[in-house]
């Protein structure tokens, strides 16, 4: 009885254990073999180039280019006393970057949310 036992919990165990193999959980990646681009990378307009974008997304807010980051102080100004962390602050500046780009000209190529879809435009390595 008592083996039984044992062996049933190991049996089970190891089927657990297997669970998840493969596919994004060997990388820990959600993203592996899609083609991501950064948020900044998506914003293109006519005659523009990389480092042109890059000042432009640096007016707008940006202190990290393409790869759209935000000081610490302009997230604790964008925060509101509801929210219960920096996601939904950080959301509305990303959404202001994305106005403010938009009223320089510049339209968005692919997938905001998901960040895939950029295509030779984008100009991204």
């Amino acid at each position: 009885m008592r083996i039984s036992i044992y062996l049933t919990f190991l049996l089970s165990l190891m089927s657990l254990a297997g669970c998840g193999i493969g596919g994004h959980w060997m990388t820990g990646d959600p993203s592996a073999g899609k083609n991501v681009k950064p948020y900044g990378a998506h914003w293109v307009k006519e005659g523009m180039t990389r480092e042109s974008r890059r000042a432009d997304l640096r007016a707008c807010g940006s202190v990290n280019f393409e790869n759209v980051r935000f000081t610490e102080m302009q997230i604790e100004a964008a925060r509101l006393p509801t929210d219960p962390n920096d996601i939904n602050a950080f959301l509305r500046l990303r959404d202001q970057l994305g106005q403010c780009m938009a009223e320089r000209g510049y339209r968005p190529v692919g997938d905001l949310q998901y960040l895939t879809g950029c295509d030779d435009r984008c100009m991204y390595p």
